[in-house]
């Protein structure tokens, strides 16, 4: 369970990284369209759901680590596939993060209800 919870937090960091790679002028998606504040707001709340997921699944240092590792990595990749395949990868970072959002709620929840 405790991976699960892990992979469901490293992954709802897509959420933030799409909101902000659309909001700042890029080559692949972005125009600056969405307000730089919504992708600020997007990604403090982004990290505080995956820092207390990760929190509750592997304690405070590891659950820390994973979310800081998740931002680098995931982030790194995002911009790899935003320079190959800028279509798809926006569609499935968005589905990924979005998976992984839902994850760290049921698990949090999962969590909040078993303590």
């Amino acid at each position: 369970m405790n991976e699960l919870t892990g992979l469901c937090a490293a992954l709802a960091s897509l959420m933030a990284l799409t909101c902000w790679a659309r909001s700042v002028p890029t080559r692949a998606w972005g125009d600056g369209s969405p307000a730089p504040r919504r992708a600020w707001a997007v990604a403090l709340a982004t990290v505080v759901l995956q820092v207390l997921t990760a929190t509750a699944a592997a304690g405070l240092a590891a659950g820390v680590a994973l979310v800081v590792a998740a931002w680098m990595v995931l982030g790194w990749l995002l911009v790899l596939a935003m320079n190959q395949w800028p279509t798809a990868s926006l569609q499935w970072a968005r589905r990924l993060g979005a998976m992984g959002g839902v994850g760290c709620v049921l698990a949090l929840a999962w969590h909040l209800l078993h303590a």
